[in-house]
């Protein structure tokens, strides 16, 4: 039998590789089943709610989920970075957490309910409303809790559980909602909505506490500046990824914003196996910017082939096969397989970003990091409205990808040296 190279020998016989590709062929397992639900819940979703329902509840999700970043001020980001450092600091932080997420989301909420009702997305009813940004801007984040600890402490299995279970809960809920006999309007499936995102919130914080114990209540000070700037970099980068959605519903009606939603979704829900790849990847990018950065920024480049594979596979898979779209999500959705191909190559381009700005964040270049996401929303917004004044969702949509492919090399630019 031949010999393999040294090169490649040594590689495969290094601990962290076996340990990298272990993480990732788990939390890529749980990425599967997620995509699963993911695709269940959306085909549910999008059906029941007809464009013009599912457009609104698309364009309000947009605005909780951006606002829902600032819940906690970063503290999960911060958890996972230290944790990852010394896992003894588990429990103090996970306390923080808590803590913090419960008084923010409760501001938050507030203003919510006194901003939302005068716009477009914010006229579905007080009691509604309220669902929706009690889900969203505390249940929600009390899970991605959860996601964050497990990473943190490397627990790539866990991690895989805590994604699933958020998927499966929604997924539940949609179904049960749309098999119940009549229309499923928007109230009712706020209600289901929540209650949902609460069963996820409680089944999440319950496996954390079984494996790692209760939380200790303490206050983690001398990080709200580093906090606020995560906090910030996601809440610009849901953002861009979602508040194109708004501005479809105000220029072009409901059931255009319902389709372009649809979408997108789609394209984000095909763009999941590269995520997985950058979920198993993140907390080793801080370990390995522990020992010098350019140990991170390489093993940033090791990945982006793998990266760059997955994301054309992705787009592809939609070319070929977006012309199904319409037997699967009704007639009304006529327009969906055009937009979807217009968007094709966005997994790829999304996903390449998400690598390169994970290693600018590993190697001390957050405010880099949050001003790339800032000019990515700025163009969003600029060029994202120019679009569907110019040509509807295929305008919308070219916009987006045409930022995103703009976002990506400004990422990879701004990466220090590997020398």
């Amino acid at each position: 039998m031949p010999k393999l190279p040294a090169r490649l020998r040594a590689l495969l016989e290094h601990g962290t590789v076996r340990s990298v590709a272990r993480d990732s062929s788990l939390i890529f397992g749980g990425y599967a089943l997620q995509l699963l639900t993911q695709i269940g819940w959306l085909v549910l979703a999008v059906r029941s709610l007809g464009p013009d329902g599912y457009g609104i509840f698309a364009s309000l999700t947009a605005l909780t989920v951006a606002a829902s970043c600032f819940v906690g001020w970063g503290c999960d980001q911060l958890l996972i970075r230290a944790v990852a450092r010394d896992p003894a600091a588990l429990r103090p932080w996970l306390g923080h957490c808590l803590g913090l997420i419960t008084a923010t989301g409760l501001v938050l909420v507030s203003l919510g309910m006194a901003i939302l009702p005068v716009l477009e997305v914010g006229r579905i009813g007080t009691v509604p409303l309220l669902l929706v940004l009690v889900s969203d801007l505390l249940f929600g984040r009390y899970a991605n809790v959860g996601i964050a600890v497990f990473m943190g402490t490397g627990q790539a299995a866990r991690q895989s559980a805590v994604t699933i279970i958020i998927g499966l809960c929604r997924l539940v809920a949609i179904a049960i909602a749309a098999a119940l006999p009549g229309a499923l309007s928007l109230q009712g499936w706020a209600s289901w909505y929540a209650a949902s995102s609460a069963a996820a919130a409680a089944l999440c914080l319950a496996l954390v506490i079984r494996d790692h114990g209760m939380p200790v209540l303490r206050w983690m000070g001398g990080h709200a500046g580093e906090g606020l700037a995560f906090a910030a970099e996601s809440a610009l980068q849901a953002s861009v990824r979602d508040l194109d959605k708004p501005i479809v519903l105000e220029v072009a009606g409901a059931e255009a914003a319902g389709e372009y939603a649809a979408a997108f979704r789609i394209v984000e829900t095909v763009g999941m196996p590269v995520r997985a790849l950058a979920s198993a990847s993140y907390a080793r990018m801080f370990r390995l910017a522990g020992e010098s950065s350019a140990a991170c920024v390489s093993y940033v480049y090791r990945l982006i082939p793998v990266a760059a594979g997955i994301g054309a596979a992705g787009a592809l898979g939609l070319l070929v096969f977006a012309g199904l779209l319409p037997l699967i999500f009704g007639e009304r959705y006529d327009d969906l397989p055009y937009v979807v191909r217009l968007a094709a190559v966005f997994p790829l381009m999304s996903g390449l970003y998400g690598i390169w700005a994970d290693g600018l964040s590993a190697t001390g270049r957050q405010r880099v990091r949050l001003s790339l996401v800032c000019i990515s929303l700025a163009l969003t917004l600029l060029l994202c409205w120019a679009g569907v004044q110019a040509g509807g969702l295929e305008g919308a949509a070219i916009a987006r990808v045409i930022v995103m492919g703009i976002t990506a090399g400004l990422a990879w630019a701004a990466l220090p040296s590997r020398s």
